[in-house]
C-alpha cells in the first residue's frame, strides 16, 4: 500500500497525543524521507514543540542535516513557551540568517516574561524596526510601571509608527506619568500625519487629559468620535468632576440616554465623593439599583466613603447589607471601606467586630485598625496588630505613635519613636508631629524642643501639621504667649491651627483672649468646628461669661449645624453651676441626649455647695453615690454644706452615714509630704 506522506505530515498538526505523534516520526525516518523533507522535519519539530516534548524537539533539531528560519524559530519559540530564557536566546544568537519574525518572536516572548531590559536591548540591535516590536516594548515598560522609559523609547525610536496601537499604548504612559506636554505633542502629530482616529486612540486621548487635567481638550475629542466607548465617557466623567465641574459631569453622563454601564455610573458617584457631594452620590446610587445595574467593587468603595463623610449610620448598615448579599464583603478594597465607614459613623464597636470576622487582611485595613483600637481606647488589641503585622509602612508605625500619644502613653510613644531612629525608618511629619504630641502630654518642654530641632533638620520647621502640634505644645506646657507668638507665624492657618490656640487658651484660663481669637477666626472666613466651640465654651466656663457661653452653645446647631456633644454640654452644666443657675444647669441634664457622668454632677453637686442649695445638693449626692456607691467626696461635700450654714446637726449625721456605710474620706495630701 503507497503512503501519502504529504496527508500524514499535514496530520501533524492535529495531533492530540506525543504517542502518535512518535509513531508518525518514527513512520518517517523508517521511509527514510526526514533527511530530504525539511517541511515534514520541519512539522515534526512543531508537533514536538506544541506537545511541550522540547528534549525530543532539540534531539530531531540536532538530526537535522538542513534547517531554515522556520526551524530555528520553532525552538526559540519553544522555549520562550516553556520560560527557558537562556534556551531561547541562545537559539536566536546561534541563529545563522535572522528575519524580522525572529526579532519579533523573541523580542515580545520576553518582555511577556518580564524580562523588558533584555527585550529593549535587542529592539536597539534590531536592524530593522517595526510597530509590533514597538508596541511590545512600549507596552511592556507601561506594565511593569515604567511609563517614563515607555515614552523615551517611543520618543528616541527613529521608526515614525502611525499604528494606532502604538500610539494609544504611548499615550497610556503620559497618562500614567500626568505628561500632559508629552500627550499634547502626540496628539499634534497624529493630527499631523493624518493618522486614522479610530475608537482606541481617541479613548487613549480622552482618558489622558481626563486625568491630566486637559478637560476640555478631552471634550473636543470626545465631539470628533462618531463611536465613543464608555471608558472614554467614563474619564471624562471624571476628568470634570476632579475639576470640580460637576455640571458639565452630569451632562456628559446624562448625554442623549443614561447608560447601562456600571463604569460610568461609578465615575459619576466617586465624582459626586470627592466633590463633598455625598447625598447626591447616595442618591445616583439609588438610583442605579432602581435601573437594575449591577454594583461592583468600586460602586462600594464610593458609597461607602459618602456614607462615611454623613456619618448616617442607618444607610450605612443597609449598604452594609447590599455588600453582604452581592458577596463583596471580604473584599479587601470594601471591607477597609466598611471598616472605616463605621469609624466615620462613631461606631469603633461596629468596625472591630467587621475585623474579627474577616479572613483576609492588607496594610492598609490593618493601618486603619490601629488607629479605631485606639481611638476606643483598645489600645492592647491596637499593639497586638501592629506587632503581628506581617509588613509594616511608615504609615503603620505612625498610627501606632499617634495611639500611644492620644492614650496617654507618652513613654511608650517616645520609645516607639528611638526604635524608628534606630531602624533608620523615614521620619516625616505625622511621626514627629505624634512624638511632639507625646511631649506636650508629660509637660516635657526640652524633649519637646529636641525633636523639633529634629524637624528643622530635615526641613519640616515650616510645615502646617508640625506648627500647629507645637503650638498646642507650647500651650500645655503653660508657654501661651510662645505658643502665640508661633501662631501668628503660620503664612498659612486652617481650622486646626485655630482650634489650637483657642484650646491653649481656654485650658490655662485665658478666657477673654480665646473669645477674642474666637472673633478675629470667624472674621477670617474660618467656620467654626466642634472643637471650636469646646474652647469657647471652656473659656466661657473660666471667665464665668453665662450669657456668652449660652449664646454661642445655641448657636451651635441652629446656626452651624452642629449637634453639641456631651463635652459641649459638660461645659455649659459647670458654667451655670458656678454661676448659681442651678436649675437651668438641672433643667440641661435632663434636656440632653447623653448620660449624665459623675463629673457633670460633681460640678453641680459644687454649685449647690457654693450657692447652698442644700434641698438639691442631697438629690445630688444621691445620684453620685448611686454611680459610685464609695465616693466620699461627695458626702464631705455635703457635710461641710451643712456645716456652713451652720446645721452642724445635718453635718453631723452626713458624718455618722459614712461611718455607718464605712465609707472612708479620701486622705489628703501635701506637697511638703515625703
Amino acid at each position: 500500500m503507497n503512503l501519502d506522506l504529504d496527508h500524514y505530515a499535514r496530520s501533524l498538526q492535529n495531533i492530540k497525543t506525543i504517542n502518535s505523534g512518535k509513531q508518525l516520526h518514527l513512520l518517517f525516518l523508517k521511509r527514510g524521507v526526514l533527511p530530504s523533507a525539511l517541511t515534514i522535519a520541519n512539522r515534526v519539530l512543531q508537533m514536538y514543540v506544541k506537545c511541550s516534548h522540547l528534549k525530543d524537539a532539540h534531539n530531531l533539531f540536532d538530526e537535522m542535516p538542513q534547517r531554515n528560519c522556520f526551524t530555528w524559530n520553532t525552538m526559540i519559540e519553544g522555549y520562550l513557551k516553556s520560560c527557558n530564557k537562556d534556551a531561547s536566546l541562545s537559539f536566536f544568537h546561534s541563529m545563522p540568517d535572522k528575519n524580522e519574525f525572529s526579532w519579533n518572536l523573541v523580542i515580545t516572548g520576553l518582555i511577556k516574561l518580564g524580562e523588558v531590559e533584555v527585550g529593549r536591548r535587542l529592539f536597539d540591535e534590531m536592524p530593522s524596526k517595526n510597530g509590533v516590536v514597538l508596541n511590545s516594548v512600549i507596552h511592556g515598560y507601561v506594565r511593569s510601571g515604567c511609563p517614563k522609559e515607555a515614552v523615551k523609547v517611543f520618543r528616541d525610536c527613529k521608526l515614525c509608527s502611525d499604528d494606532s496601537f502604538v500610539l494609544a499604548t504611548v499615550i497610556g504612559a503620559c497618562t500614567d506619568l500626568l505628561a500632559l506636554g508629552w500627550g499634547k505633542q502626540i496628539h499634534a502629530r497624529i493630527i499631523v500625519n493624518n493618522v486614522e482616529f479610530d475608537s482606541v486612540l481617541g479613548s487613549a486621548l480622552i482618558n489622558m487629559y481626563g486625568k491630566c487635567g486637559g478637560i476640555d481638550e478631552a471634550s473636543h475629542v470626545l465631539s470628533k468620535l462618531s463611536d465613543v466607548d464608555d471608558v472614554s465617557v467614563s474619564a471624562l466623567i471624571s476628568g470634570f468632576a476632579s475639576c470640580g465641574r460637576m455640571e458639565d459631569a452630569r451632562r456628559i453622563f446624562y448625554g442623549k440616554t443614561i447608560s447601562s454601564c456600571v463604569i460610568i455610573w461609578n465615575s459619576m458617584i466617586a465624582g459626586y465623593v470627592s466633590n463633598n457631594e455625598a447625598l447626591e452620590a447616595l442618591d445616583l446610587y439609588a438610583k442605579m439599583r432602581e435601573f437594575g445595574i449591577q454594583e461592583d467593587f468600586s460602586t462600594f468603595a464610593s458609597v461607602l466613603s459618602a456614607c462615611g463623610s454623613l456619618g448616617n449610620l442607618g444607610y450605612s448598615k443597609r449598604v452594609h447589607g447590599h455588600a453582604c448579599k452581592f458577596g463583596v464583603v471580604n473584599d479587601l478594597i470594601v471591607a477597609t471601606g466598611l471598616v472605616d465607614m463605621y469609624a466615620k459613623c462613631r461606631c469603633p464597636s461596629d468596625a472591630c467586630k467587621l475585623f474579627s470576622e474577616l479572613q483576609m487582611y492588607d496594610t492598609v485595613l490593618l493601618n486603619s485598625m490601629i488607629t479605631i483600637y485606639s481611638s476606643c481606647g483598645r489600645l492592647e488589641d491596637a499593639i497586638r496588630v501592629f506587632d503581628t503585622m506581617p509588613s509594616k509602612s511608615i504609615i503603620s508605625w505612625n498610627s501606632m505613635l499617634a495611639g500611644l500619644s492620644q492614650n496617654g502613653c507618652a513613654i511608650e510613644a517616645l520609645d516607639l519613636f528611638c526604635k524608628m531612629n534606630k531602624m533608620d525608618l523615614k521620619i516625616d511629619k505625622f511621626s514627629l508631629a505624634s512624638v511632639i504630641s507625646a511631649c506636650a502630654s508629660i509637660s516635657s518642654l526640652e524633649l519637646g524642643e529636641q525633636i523639633f530641632a529634629k524637624a528643622t533638620v530635615i526641613g519640616l520647621e515650616s510645615d502646617q501639621i508640625i506648627s500647629t502640634t507645637l503650638v498646642d505644645f507650647y500651650c500645655k506646657c503653660g508657654f501661651v504667649q510662645k505658643g502665640r507668638d508661633l501662631f501668628d507665624q503660620i503664612i498659612k492657618s486652617d481650622e486646626a491651627s485655630w482650634n489650637s490656640m483657642l484650646m491653649g487658651y481656654a485650658t490655662n484660663g485665658y478666657g477673654f483672649e480665646a473669645l477674642a481669637l474666637f472673633t478675629e477666626m470667624r472674621c477670617t472666613g474660618f467656620v467654626p468646628t466642634e472643637i471650636t466651640f469646646t474652647a469657647v465654651l471652656s473659656a466661657c466656663d473660666h471667665c464665668g461669661l453665662v450669657e456668652e457661653g449660652r449664646k454661642w452653645f445655641y448657636a451651635m446647631k441652629h446656626e452651624y449645624g452642629i449637634e453639641p456633644g456631651i463635652e459641649h454640654f459638660s461645659c455649659m452644666v459647670d458654667l451655670f453651676s458656678r454661676a448659681g443657675c442651678l436649675e437651668e444647669a438641672m433643667k440641661l441634664i435632663e434636656q440632653m441626649p447623653f448620660k449624665c457622668d459623675e463629673s457633670m454632677w460633681a460640678s453641680v453637686l459644687r454649685g449647690c455647695v457654693a450657692h447652698g442649695d442644700k434641698i438639691l445638693g442631697k438629690y445630688i449626692v444621691k445620684r453620685l453615690t448611686e454611680l459610685d456607691p464609695e465616693n466620699s467626696g461627695a458626702y464631705v461635700q455635703l457635710s461641710g454644706m451643712f456645716a456652713t450654714s451652720g446645721e452642724w446637726e445635718s453635718s453631723a449625721q452626713v458624718r455618722k452615714l459614712m461611718n455607718d456605710m464605712k465609707i472612708r474620706k479620701n486622705a489628703g495630701c501635701s506637697w511638703m509630704d515625703g
